[in-house]
């Protein structure tokens, strides 16, 4: 079981290993918009669509609502939750400067686009020229009203780096082309703000040719009260966004706008380029464009709605593509995993088969054994049959000579036994006597114990154990060898003395 656990373990790593190698590095992109208009939504249907061209890489938008601190907590939410880099259009350069710094020096990549800070704390910036937008309108609003014309200008949001730099490029080509600008007021990039200024102005300033606005939608509401007093002027918006600015073009509502590039596409290519350490323009400012006025604001709207079908046409086709994938990335692991199942199973299937083939072995072995040790154990039957044959034989034999031998063996013990009674003989032949007396009696007893033996074998006879004193015996052991070492010349030594010490 253990071995089948690691071959698990292996296969899954290997499904594992293979899967991350169809893996692709995923960047996330984070974009953190000072506000929701017409310019920044048509900037983040660019952003959309372009990263739909870029399956490594993710993008989340937020907006601020023209707040600082939203947008500063905004900035801090991509920081912290480890965003690859930050897109960001300051709301106002003051206020943001500090966390854009921040962002930067912690080592995550920071694009501004459109409004910029105070300072170089960012790793690419793309822009418009806003001081040559100021500067072009006021040469079109020369053409509009006439050298010596009066203007009103209806800034941006106070703080932010567009409108100063078109307030500053408005004047400069104002002073260049003869118009000056009489009145100002902050519209702060809203319809509701630009209107209440416009409303208090016009109350007090009737003689007006020219109402130059920072954006289409300030530009609207500055037509649309200049109608309601009865005032009769020439109205400038940037921004060109279709669904507001082109359309209050094609509709008359105000008389030309500059058109602002969003270039979506350009932010998310220098974003990539700069995760992927491939070459980019720290400072890209994106060139000054045509007026859209009366003359091809038709024109400029026919292709938005081209484009917004075509952009339609992308998204449905991403939208199958994405499917398709999804589909193919389904079946491609239940695939894997197939694969993984069946290695899984042939190597079971294997370790199976190599513990049947082990026990066959462990059994032949064991057969081969068993074989062996029957063999040994006949042979040691047979050889102690042959040696009980043998036993049987020597007992027969020694039971045999047992009977031959008693029958002289009596004969001689009886005229031995009338010697050791004669009185004639001499101490020395006494002593002899009794020896052969002896020793003739211990031959008796022996061939008596022989065949007692043989009776035992037989079942014939019962063996009487009792307890014998050794001391007489060894004595008379002693004195039976007496005159056999006396005639070799040994000293016999006194056994129980010996047994004593």
């Amino acid at each position: 079981m253990k071995r089948i656990y690691l071959l698990f373990l292996t296969i899954i790593s290997f499904s594992a290993l293979l899967s991350s190698c169809h893996e692709k590095k995923t960047y996330r992109i984070g974009v953190s918009q000072c506000s929701q208009d017409d310019w920044r939504a048509k900037m983040n249907d660019e952003i959309n669509r372009e990263i739909m061209f870029h399956p490594e890489a993710t993008v989340e938008i937020r907006s601020a609502d023209d707040s600082n601190e939203k947008q500063i907590s905004d900035i801090r939410y991509f920081k912290d939750n480890g965003f690859d880099i930050i897109i960001a259009a300051p709301n106002e350069a003051d206020a943001i400067t500090p966390i854009i710094k921040e962002v930067y020096e912690s080592g995550t990549p920071v694009i501004i686009f459109d409004r910029n800070i105070n300072g170089d704390s960012y790793t690419a910036y793309l822009g418009v020229d806003n001081f040559g937008i100021g500067k072009s309108a006021a040469h079109y609003g020369r053409h509009l009203i006439g050298k010596g014309g009066k203007v009103i200008e209806i800034y941006g949001l106070a703080g932010s780096t567009p409108a100063k730099e078109r307030h500053d490029g408005f004047i400069e080509g104002a002073t260049e082309e003869g118009i000056s600008v009489i009145a100002s007021a902050y519209g702060n990039w809203n319809y509701d703000d630009a209107a209440s200024v416009c409303d208090s102005m016009f109350t007090v300033c009737k003689d007006i040719d020219l109402i130059y606005a920072h954006n289409d939608r300030m530009a609207i509401a500055a037509s649309e009260m200049a109608k309601k007093h009865g005032l009769d002027i020439k109205v400038i918006g940037i921004d060109a966004a279709p669904e507001i600015g082109i359309k209050a073009v094609a509709d008359s509502v105000i008389d030309a706008t500059f058109l602002y590039p969003t270039e979506g596409y350009r932010v998310i290519r220098t974003a990539l380029a700069i995760l992927k350490g491939e070459p980019y323009e720290r400072v890209s400012t994106f060139p000054i464009s045509s007026p859209v006025d009366i003359s091809n604001a038709d024109i400029l709207l026919l292709q938005n709605e081209s484009l917004k079908e075509d952009s339609a046409k992308i998204k449905t086709l991403k939208s199958q593509v994405d499917d398709f994938w999804n589909k193919h990335s389904a079946q491609t692991s239940l695939f894997y995993a197939a694969i993984a199942i069946v290695v899984l199973l042939l190597g079971v299937l294997f370790l199976f088969l190599r513990i049947f083939w082990q026990r066959q072995r462990h059994q032949k072995e064991l057969m081969e054994q068993n074989r062996l040790l029957e063999e040994q154990r006949d042979t040691q039957k047979a050889l102690n049959e042959q040696l009980n044959v043998a036993t049987q034989s020597k007992l027969i034999f020694f039971t045999n000579v047992s009977h031959d031998l008693r029958t002289p063996l009596t004969l001689i013990a009886e005229p031995v036994e009338q010697l050791v009674k004669a009185d004639n003989l001499t101490p020395q032949q006494h002593t002899l006597v009794k020896i052969a007396h002896k020793n003739v009696r211990i031959l008796h007893r022996l061939i008596n114990q022989i065949l007692d033996f043989r009776k035992y074998e037989n079942g014939k006879l019962d063996i009487n154990l009792e307890e014998v004193s050794l001391k007489p015996l060894l004595a008379d052991w002693a004195d039976s060898f007496l005159a056999i070492a006396r005639k070799r010349d040994i000293k016999l030594r006194d056994c129980l003395k010996i047994s004593a010490k």
